[in-house]
């Protein structure tokens, strides 16, 4: 193996040190395999090297693999690896993702308290105050239909969010899939 592959193995070993060691050993495996096929069937070094790309953002998208497989066994620390992985993957994903996450998550937190309002409301708890306009306050007795039709409004908005949301991250990992080398046979 030339110094150049090494060097190259080396990097994306350092880069995936936060995988499980297994794992991280399977990935380079991996990578080390694919190079000398493509040099058995005549590919230049170099060319195999550039075609792979920079051993940093391989290893990401080899992390964002591992994340993806665990599926609801993740750490809260994975998910926040996760959260940093689709916010640094571009310009457009700093803003999209924390922008729907906090759409998505704040209005559903806002749609349970819109909820909880209207019931408590309902009971004639007289600090909440549901005004429709200046000067023009929803009745006791309407309070429960008022905060289902405000909450599913704004339910509605968390739930679209959420949906984008996930959309968009499932498009972000399939083009990261693509960047392995075993995904593009």
């Amino acid at each position: 193996m030339s110094p150049l592959t090494r060097a190259y193995l080396e990097q994306l070993e350092h880069h995936l040190r936060k995988l499980p060691e297994e794992e991280r050993l399977d990935a380079v495996r991996e990578i080390e395999s694919h190079i000398i096929e493509a040099l058995s069937n005549g590919q230049r070094e170099g060319d195999v090297l550039t075609k792979l790309g920079d051993p940093k953002k391989l290893a990401k998208a080899f992390r964002n693999e591992h994340y993806l497989l665990r599926g609801s066994k993740r750490s809260f620390g994975e998910v926040l690896a996760m959260i940093g992985f689709y916010c640094t993957t571009g310009l457009l994903s700093v803003m999209v993702v924390p922008v729907l996450a906090t759409i998505a998550y704040g209005f559903g937190f806002c749609t349970i308290l819109i909820l909880l309002a209207g019931v408590i409301r309902t009971f004639g708890v007289s600090w909440i105050n549901m005004d429709v306009a200046p000067g023009v306050s929803v009745p006791y007795e309407w309070s429960m239909v008022f905060s289902l039709v405000v909450g599913g409004i704004v339910g509605s908005i968390a739930y679209i969010s959420r949906k984008y949301l996930r959309k968009y991250l499932s498009f972000l990992s399939e083009q990261y899939r693509r960047v392995l080398p075993a995904r593009n046979h």
